[in-house]
């Protein structure tokens, strides 16, 4: 096992010490995520959620896409993989070291190191999101799909991944934002899909695309 992994397992991480230590660990992080939590040599919530965007947000030349929780760059280049290419794609992540390695990878033409869910970005900036990793415990709250819906276009799109347990357990507070939004008529779900998230661990995942409203 990994120095990630072994922190993640044996002690829990306080918001103080999060960013500390992914930014300490980030080179050994796509190894532990593709090889002990998924088991396959792949990120498997990339992959699915990468594919979903694929499916649901049409390609437009000159597209503005975030990639909101960046962390190494997985989900921009599985994009790119897709088609998803020659366009502006924004990284935007807390860690700079997770940032870092996300550099390496010459896909991304901006990168801003922020937090949510008051990530400080315009309003009605992007004409899709997509947000992978960043909705699990200890993490972005449920509260940051409002400012997901606020930085992005009328008509643009929002495409994202959550454990199942987490997302149907506890206050269901992700339930609970995604019904407010909708009932507002600030979006409107295009397809929710459930599917593996960390085959190792059991753990399944809810994987969603939403248009925001164009009102």
């Amino acid at each position: 096992m990994t120095n990630w992994g072994n922190k993640f397992k044996t002690k829990n991480i306080d918001p103080e010490n999060l960013i500390d230590h992914y930014n300490q660990y980030a080179e050994e992080f796509d190894e532990h995520v593709k090889n002990e939590l998924c088991g396959n040599g792949e990120n498997l919530p990339v992959v699915v959620t990468a594919k979903l965007f694929a499916e649901t947000v049409p390609y437009q030349e000159s597209m503005k896409i975030l990639d909101m929780g960046a962390g190494t760059g997985e989900q921009g280049e599985q994009l790119a993989k897709l088609g998803y290419k020659n366009l502006e794609l924004t990284a935007f992540d807390p860690s700079e070291g997770m940032l870092n390695i996300a550099k390496k990878r010459n896909i991304y033409s901006e990168f801003i190191q922020g937090y949510l869910p008051d990530s400080g970005l315009s309003s009605d900036c992007f004409d899709a999101i997509i947000c992978v990793g960043t909705f699990i415990p200890g993490h972005a709250p449920a509260e940051s799909l409002r400012e997901l819906v606020r930085i992005t276009k009328k008509g643009g799109y929002i495409v994202y991944s959550v454990r199942k347990h987490f997302y149907e357990e506890g206050d269901r507070r992700f339930q609970v934002v995604e019904e407010e939004l909708t009932q507002a008529k600030k979006w409107k779900m295009i397809a929710k899909r459930e599917d593996e998230y960390l085959p190792l661990d059991k753990i399944k995942g809810y994987y969603f695309s939403f248009q925001v409203s164009t009102d």
